[in-house]
Formats: C-alpha cells, structure tokens, sequence
C-alpha cells in the first residue's frame, strides 16, 4: 500500500483512519505483517554504523601492516621474490582474518542491541475497542495504521495521529527546540503551515511520553518519520574507543617504532661486522618482522566480542563497547532497591494472631513455604485464629493467584492486581486456603473499595448459615479504633488496654523491620444490617469490629543479592543503595543484603537538599543508604562520587534517572521495569533486572582487561624472544647466516601466535578475580612486572634456539639448522601460550583443560608445524627440511624449559611473595 504525504493534523478521526485504512481497534496480524513486509520495518538506519570497507581499510591501515609492506619492499630489493610473496600473502591473509573478527564483533554487538531494542504496545487482532487485548512488540515492528499505546515514560515508537489523550503531555525538545512538555489535545487544527511544535494533535516517534496516557493511530515509521527526515540530529552518537582499545593501538605504533628501531640496529651490527649487504638487508628484514605482533588488532576485536558475549549470557546486554573496560575499573556501585535488590514481589512474613507472632517462609508468588512459630513449624491449621486472620487477607482482597502450566510441564505464578494485596492471598494458599475455594463458601455480596481517606478496605459475604461475615483489613491504629473487641481462642472478648499497647508495640516492631503492616478485624451481622453497617464504616460512625490480627508484608531481597554484595565488597568495590523507599525500609533491606553495616551513615533527600556540593563531598565515602530521593539526587550522588575520583555504575528504569545514567561513566538500565529512556541512555542493560547480573558484568570486564593482558604478553614476549635471538644471531654467528628467514618468522607469528593468542582471549576467569581491588582505568597493559616476565621468557626463549642453532650447524647444513631453529621457536610459543593462562597461578592449578580452545589450538599448531616441513610445497615456501623423531625429542625438551622455568617462578612467588617481588 501507499500511505501519501498530508497534513495529518488537519484531519479528523474518521479522515485519519479512512486515509490509513484502519480503525479505533487497530489492525489485523496478517494486514500488519502485509504492510510491514511492504513498507518496511520503522527505523532508521544508523550512518554511524561501521561499514564492511571501514572495517577492512582499518586493518590495512595499521602501522604493523606498513612495516610489512616495507619488509615486502626490501625482499624483492634483495631478490628474494618468493619471500615478497609469502610476504604479500599474510598481510592479505592477516587483514582478511581480522577483519571477519571485527565484523563478527560489529555484527553480535548490533544482535546485542537488537535484544535491548524498544518496545511499544499495540492493538492487533481485535474484535472490537472493548474487548481488544494490549500486545506488546518490538518497535521496530509497527506499521502505518497501527494503533498504539502511550504512558508515561515511554518512547514514542513513530509518528501518529492522536484518538484519545488524557493529560498527555509529551517532550519533544529534539525535534522543536521547546524545554518543556507540549500538552496534547485532539481536535483537529486547521492550518495546513503549522510549525510541528504547533500540532498538538500528533506525537512523533522518538519523543518521550512524560506524563498521562493515550492511543494515536501511526501515519509515518522509519525514514517517512520528522525524526527519519532529520536523522541526523537523532543517530547514535559515534562509538567512542575505550582506554584499553587506545592503548592496545598506542601499543601497535610503538612496536612499529621498535621494528624499525630494531632493523636499523641490525643494519648497524651487520656494518660493523662486515656482512655483504644483501645478507644485512635479509637480517634488517628479519628482524623487523619479529617484531610485528600482526595478531594484535585482529585480537583486540574477538577479546571484547567474547566479553560481550558472556556478559550477555548473563542477563547483560552491553550497547556500547566501551563499557566492557570501563566495567572492570568499577568502583562504586549505585543501586536501586526496588526490583534490583529486591523481588518486586511483595510477600508475607509475619503474621500476629492470637498474641502469637508466626513467621510464614518463601518468596515470591509461588504458593510454597512453611510457618514456624519460635524457629519451629507451626501447624496453621491448627488454629482458629491464625486461620481467620488468612480468610480475612485472603477474602478482603481483589487480587488474584493464577498458575500458567507451560508445555514443558513446568509452571509459573503470577499476580493479577495490587502486589501486597497478592501477598495475603499467597500467605492463605501457603496454608492450603485458595481464594477461589473460599469464595465458593463465602461469596461476596458487597463492598467498601480502600481510599486514602478510610484507609481500609471492607468486603461482605454471606456465610453458609445465611449470617453475612464482614472481613475489614487496613492500617492497624484506624483498625483498632474500630474494635472495642479482640479475638483469642476463637472467642471475642473485650479489648484491654494492654491488647491494644501489644498490637501497637507488635505493629512499631514489625514496620522497624521494614515490614508494611495491615491490621486485620471482622463482625459478623444479620443480612438487613449490611446496608447500615456499611454506611457506618464509611462514614466513621459507629462501627463495633473484632480485632484479629496483624499481617507484616515486604517486598524481601533476592536471595542471590547478599552474596553479590558481598564479593563486591571482596573486590573492593562499594555498594550504595538510592531509592525513593521510606528511609526505615530502605535501611531495613540494606541492612539484610549487608550493603549497611554497624554505625553506616543514612541520608534522606531532604538531607540532600539541605547540603551543598561540598558538604556532599565530605560524607559521601561514609554514606550507604540515600533513602527518598528523588531522580535529580541520583545525579548529585554520581557526581559527588566522580568528584572523590570512583568509577560509578548507576542503576535506573524512570524517565528522569536518565539524567543520573548520562552522568555515571556506566549506566545500567532495568531490561524489565525499565523506560525506553533509560534503555537508550545506558551502556548496560540487563534483562533480569537483578543486582548479582550487575556483579557478573564487572565480573566479565576484568576478564576482558585480564584476557587482554595475556595476549599481549604472549604476543610481545614472543616478538622480543624472536629479536634477541636474531641481533645474538648476528653477532655470535655472523658468518654463518640468517638462523631463521623472514618467511619463517611470518609463519610463526601468523601460524603458531595467530591461533594461540585468540584462544588465550577465551580464557576463563581466574578464580581470584573479584578478589582484588579495582583496577585504575589509567592502568596500563604492560606493567613493570608483567615487562620483566616477558623479558624472562624472552631470554629463554633466544638460548634455547642459538643452542639448537649452534648444535644443527656445526655440520655446515645451515637449511637443516634453520628448520631445527624455526621449529623450536615455534614450540617455545607453544609451552609459553601455557605459561601466560596466569601471571601467578601453576597450569595445573588452572586446570589444563579449562581451556578447551586453548588444547585444541596447541595441536592444529604443532600439526601445521609438522606439515611446513614434511610437504614438498611447504618445504619450498618456507626453506625447510624434515625432522626427525629424535629431532623432535630434543625440541620439546629444550622449548619445554620455558614452561618448566616459569612453573617455578610461579612457585617461588607463590611462596615467597616479598622476595619475588
């Protein structure tokens, strides 16, 4: 179909949907999937995005790429015309493979994104207005003549005529320049040349929704959109390199400088000892390609894409790839309680009948768990009163428990209406008392809806004697002003005065424990009364009720938040709560998940409010419950943190946390409970919205940064091993040669390093990595100790192979020595891929197979090792002979050392921590 251009806000409702071909109960699923597969889908694509060329022309760019280039140069200077060749073919070979890496990682960052992208409701298949049911769809599946839904908080998912508004009101300062919100009308406007910020009757995608609600029927998605007319001004801002990606290509110009460097001291010591030129020129060329690590950049790319890609096997979704390193440097977390910390399932814990206190167990909706009275269980139905007080909860209530059977036999339960109405009905099933077999007892015939004013709810139903109980539940002093009667031992007494200072002493205990308390009562009265009685309630006149008892409610922590909190405080990274709870609730769960401990200082919003940014600045370290605040204090904290030098991880899911997200160096936006906003604002989603998903992603940052680490560790004690080797070469064994081609050396750091380096990027974590503090994010890769382990392995590794060197050529076969000489250096990387799973942790406390990727590239190294010298094309390529088993023998022997000696430095540093450091 074809929508045309017109001015929608000209146009009344029966124009609108004539124009759209649809109606007030919006569209078919088969018309929509028609018009989508037609139109296409509603976005924009991102003129950010890397390109397939961009991709490729950054491998080719790479300084490393220029030195071989060069190296290729000198080659066919020198006559060496195979040597220029294979030359030619691994920086095509290199570039191709680092460009399908980084175009892997470019493509799961945009699947990643997808799963985080926005959602909007819909009207679909309706048989009319009445009886249509909301669906919810990913936004970019809306289509012209779709009729959609708006609330607050979310995104305008397209461009739509406005049918019904109820004190919407909608920002649209991207798109009019306006700072505040336009209010929405429906009638139709009769300039044709009005001003967008004019048309009140429209919404347009990518504007937000801040406050009311409303239905708009779309006219415009994607690029036919104000917003895809101006794509521009809305595209994703460009990615940014993170520290550790500029340092990793600060690392690759400088070891461009040390290739030269390095040749060019070559050409000075082949001057000095009067080599002919041609064989200098074949050194300088050697030399200089050792030291290229060509796998770097190429490495870089699938070490983040493997971060990614954990970190989103557990519930966090990464939308910009530079928060996987900011992650790992982590200090502060700011976390919400609501939902995050907690279940967001309101649960009975106490309930007081009787004048005894029952503990009830379990959480969440589920209809499992235990009483226990003192630590001990307690039989519910044991007695009266105890079950009375469930009845009650149960029956004054309008809530309802629903159990979905899945088709894998497992089920779910969900709450339909008020969560701490849900609550007592849960607690009544727990004791095996459904509502719905209740109701068929007790059916209701009548009722006092709660209101603030009341602040009580009351329900009537008639009993199977034909009395009408009257079951009243509410907050527990306006419950006991109503009963000059308390019930014990299922019999109704007079209420003392001591009765009602134990209710109030109970309910003051049950709220200091973060409870939410209601207070339970009944009467029972003849069928004429009911009328009468129920003016009486509502009007506060005269209304005798029989106190049952209390029921003590929250919202409990996630079981899993505790242990969370704890390894982050392991790990030296502090958690503070922010949330707009009562300041007791607030402290209550803090206090319970160990985020405040002893004398931890608590601040209010309007604590706040009274400080300035220095004051702020003075309490903030000892701070850890900021308890009603409202979104702007969130932005405050953040800053005040940043201000004292943290790295700040902000958690939010409300229009107005945005701002506190933008600020924080990483924003964490609730997959669930959060606003398209917020979504788009954070660099982290996650789709559990749990506390411990926040924990695991700082988890897998450091892995990253820990991953990246041993790569290049390997790589450059690889690179300096094979430049000691060729100057030591050159001056102990001038006359003699090259100990090892250029062709060889490409195969070695293309061959043995390009396969071993991406698999040490698939290293899993080391058991201790939460528990050391956070990393500086201006912390280098290559620090001094890790500087002096290369260096250690590096020596090894040139001994080794002069040795072998010296040994194969006293024979005069120097194509037999070389062969023996590349091949040990090609085992040395091997034994050393092993040495740097850890800095400081033996192999076989690792685990030697953990690493499965790691085995497997080991062998295919060690075979593509035996086929450079055993097949006749191989052979001639690379200037190699076949060896045999003995030969082989020794090189395992000797390259093995390396292993061997850093086993043991391990071992001494393990064991002498002070003197190895």
């Amino acid at each position: 179909m074809r929508i045309e251009n017109r001015s929608w806000h000209t146009l009344d409702l029966e124009e609108t949907f004539a124009a759209l071909d649809s109606d007030p109960s919006g569209l078919k699923q088969n018309e929509a999937a028609r018009r989508l597969a037609e139109l296409g889908r509603n976005e924009i694509e991102s003129v950010h995005r890397v390109s397939k060329l961009a991709i490729l022309w950054a491998q080719v760019k790479n300084p490393l790429v220029f030195v071989l280039l060069a190296a290729a140069a000198i080659s066919i200077l020198a006559g060496k015309t195979a040597d220029a060749i294979v030359i030619g073919v691994v920086i095509v070979v290199n570039s191709l493979i680092g460009f399908f890496q980084e175009y892997r990682a470019e493509e799961a960052l945009e699947s990643l994104k997808a799963q985080a992208a926005p959602e909007a409701e819909v009207m679909r298949d309706c048989p009319d207005v009445g009886e249509c049911i909301e669906l919810r769809i990913p936004t970019r599946e809306i289509v012209p003549g779709d009729v959609i839904l708006l609330d607050a908080g979310s995104k305008v998912p397209a461009d739509a005529r406005l049918i019904e508004a109820a004190n919407l009101e909608v920002e649209e300062a991207m798109l009019t320049g306006e700072s505040l919100s336009a209010r929405k009308t429906l009638a139709p406007l009769t300039d044709k040349d009005l001003p967008i910020a004019d048309r009140t009757n429209l919404v347009y995608g990518g504007t937000i929704v801040t406050n009311g609600r409303g239905r708009a029927v779309v006219y415009a998605t994607g690029k036919q959109t104000e917003m895809g007319k101006i794509a521009t001004l809305i595209q994703e801002t460009e990615k940014a390199e993170s520290p550790l990606q500029q340092q990793t290509f600060d690392l690759g110009k400088k070891l461009g400088f040390l290739a030269i460097g390095v040749a060019t001291l070559t050409v000075i010591l082949g001057l000095i000892t009067r080599l002919p030129l041609q064989e200098i020129f074949l050194f300088a060329l050697a030399s200089a390609v050792s030291s290229i690590p060509e796998g770097l950049p190429a490495v870089m790319s699938i070490t983040l894409a493997v971060g990614v890609n954990r970190m989103a096997k557990r519930h966090a979704i990464i939308r910009r790839l530079p928060a996987v390193d900011t992650l790992g440097a982590a200090t502060v977390i700011c976390t919400d309680k609501t939902g995050t910390l907690t279940t967001n399932q309101m649960t009975v814990q106490q309930v007081m009948a009787d004048a005894k206190t029952i503990h009830v167990t379990g959480v969440g909706f589920a209809p499992r768990g235990r009483f226990l009275r003192d630590g001990k269980p307690y039989d519910p139905t044991a007695t009266p009163d105890l079950r009375l007080a469930l009845h009650i909860g149960a029956l004054c209530n309008d809530a309802r428990l629903v159990r979905h059977q899945h088709q894998d036999g497992d089920h779910t339960w969900e709450i339909r209406g008020d969560p701490t109405e849900g609550a007592l009905v849960v607690a009544a099933a727990k004791a095996g008392h459904y509502k719905e077999a209740l109701e068929t007892k007790m059916h209701r015939i009548d009722e006092l809806p709660f209101n603030s004013k009341t602040k009580f709810m009351a329900t009537f139903h008639r009993g199977q004697e034909g009395q009408v109980w009257v079951f009243v539940k509410g907050a527990p002093e306006t419950i006991l002003e109503l009963c000059p009667q308390i019930v014990e031992n299922s019999v109704a007494r007079a209420m003392k005065e001591t009765d009602r200072e134990h209710v109030l002493a109970e309910n003051h205990r049950m709220a200091s424990e973060a409870l939410r308390v209601l207070g339970l009562a009944y009467q029972i009265i003849p069928p004429e009364e009911v009328e009468t009685f129920k003016e009486a309630l509502e009007y506060g006149h005269e209304a005798a009720l029989i106190f049952v008892g209390l029921a003590g409610m929250m919202d409990p922590p996630r079981p899993e938040v505790p242990e969370a909190v704890a390894r982050c405080k392991r790990a030296g990274i502090r958690v503070i709560m922010a949330t707009g709870d009562h300041q007791v609730t607030g402290e209550a769960i803090a206090r319970q998940v160990g985020i405040l401990e002893g004398d931890g200082r608590v601040l209010t919003g309007p604590d706040l409010r009274q400080m300035n940014d220095e004051e702020l600045n003075a309490v903030i370290e000892d701070t850890a419950v900021f308890a009603r605040v409202a979104p702007e204090h969130k932005h405050r904290i953040v800053e005040s943190l940043q201000r004292r030098g943290h790295v700040v991880a902000m958690t939010g899911d409300g229009v107005n946390d945005a701002p506190a997200l933008q600020a924080a160096q990483i924003g964490v936006a609730m997959g669930i409970t959060g606003t398209d906003v917020t979504k788009e604002t954070a660099e982290m989603v996650l789709t559990d919205d749990n506390f411990a998903s926040i924990v695991n992603a700082v988890e897998e940052g450091r892995v990253v940064f820990q991953n990246v680490r041993k790569v290049v560790k390997f790589l450059l004690a690889t690179n300096i091993g094979e430049d000691l080797t060729l100057l030591s070469s050159l001056i102990l064994f001038a006359s003699t040669g090259l100990i090892i081609t250029p062709v060889q050396v490409l195969w070695v750091n293309l061959v043995t390093d390009g396969i071993l380096d991406i698999t040490l990027a698939m290293e899993p974590k080391e058991g201790d990595v939460m528990d050391q503090p956070p990393r500086r994010p201006e912390a280098r890769i290559i620090n001094k100790e890790i500087l002096q382990n290369i260096i250690f392995v590096a020596i090894f590794m040139a001994a080794g192979t002069l040795c072998m060197f010296s040994r194969a050529n006293r024979n005069d076969n120097l194509i037999y020595a070389q062969t023996l000489a590349f091949t040990t250096l090609a085992m040395f990387q091997v034994f050393n891929s092993l040495n740097c799973r850890s800095r400081d942790k033996s192999v076989f406390q690792l685990g030697l197979f953990k690493n499965p990727y790691l085995i497997g590239a080991i062998l295919v190294s060690i075979l593509l090792q035996i086929f450079a010298e055993h097949v006749p094309f191989m052979q001639a390529a690379l200037g190699t002979v076949p060896l045999s088993l003995a030969d082989w023998g020794l090189i395992v022997l000797v390259s093995s050392s390396i292993f061997i000696a850093d086993e043991l430095r391990k071992l001494v540093q393990q064991q002498f921590p002070l003197w190895s450091s």
